[in-house]
């Protein structure tokens, strides 16, 4: 992306994958929910796993900003523009990817006409706005040069990213139903899951975009400890619920370990997303393209991870039996992504991709370091 030649192919790339696409976003506006393999007891599947992809992709921001005016990393500022720019990117790749898997897209206002001020998702949508605000705030800063607004911004958008992030969190903790995913924990581990995602992101931004080895070096080795307490967390989850005495959690994290989707979870999440960044990490410490790579494992294998959160629970009947009382194809708990899923996700993707490769064309001063940390003219 620093270098246009160089970015061509994966325009092109982008370009195909927009195109391809298109047929999923059509599906999707015009027959809503009706053609996927979503139903009653499987409401949530691919769509639902790419926004929280991409949601966890824009913490990017969050944790450059709590290295920087907390723990006092100023030379992570050299790149605030582009972590900027990915902050504002990825939340809109999420808030297109939640939309549509809505299915009714266009009732979203009534969030606003008719807010429930106890609801969870009243929340997620004030956060996921005020998130969006700052960051154009802080991008427009940053391209006028103005340091003292960016700084505030920076500083407003600490408590309001946590806030946002802990919010899905909380949306999934208090589903009981599914009690896989209820309980404290998830909230602590969304924000852990965000974290060490956007920090894989802007990790790789830092070098392949900005070739900052420096501050390549220095998230890599804030990325390898969120590595290290994801994996921690991740065996206290899977702990915790076998030796809990719940027949329905052993029963959804089998499904996650064993079940249709187990191969992705094992082979994307754990060995290409957790494991091999890890070894990249410790091995490569010292080489910036070794750590950027890892940080580009982690976003690819997260996908896997999301979608093994998401599914694996509700393929548990509620309620014993639940699953046999009634014979339809949307009463059951298997769940496939049909193939206008699979090209909604590739439009989704594709759409981030080229928002990233035409970014340093159309803001060239968000790609470079910010005006006052250039060198004074003679």
């Amino acid at each position: 992306m620093a270098n246009t030649k160089r970015s061509n192919p994966l325009l092109l790339v982008a370009c195909l994958g927009l195109l391809a696409g298109l047929y999923g976003v059509f599906e999707a506006l015009v027959y809503r929910t009706g053609p996927t393999g979503l139903g009653s007891y499987v409401p949530w599947g691919l769509g639902v796993a790419l926004y929280l992809l991409f949601l966890g992709l824009s913490a990017g921001g969050l944790l450059v900003n709590c290295l920087v005016y907390i723990l006092g990393k100023k030379e992570l500022d050299r790149i605030a523009g582009v972590v900027t720019y990915a902050t504002l990117l990825t939340e809109v790749c999420a808030g297109i990817a939640i939309a549509l898997d809505l299915g009714h897209w266009e009732r979203m206002y009534r969030f606003i006409v008719s807010p429930s001020l106890t609801s969870p998702m009243f929340w997620m949508l004030i956060f996921f706005t005020a998130v969006l605000v700052v960051y154009a705030v802080k991008a427009l800063a940053i391209i006028v040069g103005s340091q003292s607004l960016a700084r505030l911004c920076s500083l407003v958008s600490i408590p309001v990213s946590l806030c946002f992030y802990a919010t899905n969190g909380y949306f999934f903790s208090i589903i009981t139903s599914h009690p896989a995913w209820s309980g404290a924990f998830t909230t602590v581990w969304f924000v852990l899951a965000a974290l060490l995602s956007g920090g894989g992101l802007v990790t790789a931004l830092a070098w392949f975009s900005q070739e900052e080895s420096e501050v390549t070096l220095r998230l890599g080795r804030t990325v390898a400890v969120l590595l290290a307490c994801f994996l921690i967390f991740e065996w206290l989850y899977f702990s915790a619920g076998y030796r809990g005495g719940r027949p329905d959690i052993a029963a959804a994290l089998t499904a996650m370990l064993t079940g249709q989707a187990a191969w992705s979870f094992w082979l994307l999440h754990i060995g290409l997303g957790l494991f091999l960044p890890l070894a990249l990490l410790l091995v490569g410490r010292n080489s910036p393209a070794a750590v950027a790579w890892a940080g580009l494992c982690i976003v690819a294998g997260f996908l896997a991870y999301r979608y093994a959160f998401v599914v694996a629970p509700q393929s548990v009947p509620m309620l014993p039996g639940l699953d046999k009382a009634w014979q339809d194809p949307r009463l059951t708990l298997t769940y496939t992504p049909t193939l206008g899923e699979w090209l909604l996700t590739l439009w989704v993707f594709s759409l981030g991709l080229a928002g990233f490769v035409v970014g340093p064309r159309l803001f060239p001063r968000l790609f470079s370091r910010p005006a006052w940390l250039q060198p004074l003219a003679r």
